[in-house]
């Protein structure tokens, strides 16, 4: 342990003294706990580079899904346009 952690356990020895134990402990665990949820919210805990490929996966299966999509649906656009060309001729 650094001097600096020793410190800082001298200063937190006088309060466990006068407000118990459990108290200070219970008071240290939930800053701990509000830092690591800080960290997940702001991307920390997850490293960057992971985040970046699982961006460009789903981009990349976004845009196979389209292309599928388009290839399902152009039958069906083509009916629809064949049945507001027959609308327009009057049929």
């Amino acid at each position: 342990m650094g001097q600096e952690e020793i410190n800082g356990v001298k200063e937190l020895l006088p309060l466990a003294e006068k407000y118990g134990l459990a108290v200070v402990l219970t008071f240290i665990l939930l800053v701990i706990l509000a830092v690591l949820v800080k960290m997940i919210i702001k991307g920390d805990l997850v490293p960057r580079s992971l985040l970046d490929r699982a961006e460009e996966d789903r981009d990349r299966l976004q845009a196979i899904l389209d292309k599928e999509r388009e290839g399902f649906m152009a039958p069906l656009l083509e009916m629809v346009k064949n049945l507001k060309k027959d609308e327009d001729r009057g049929g």
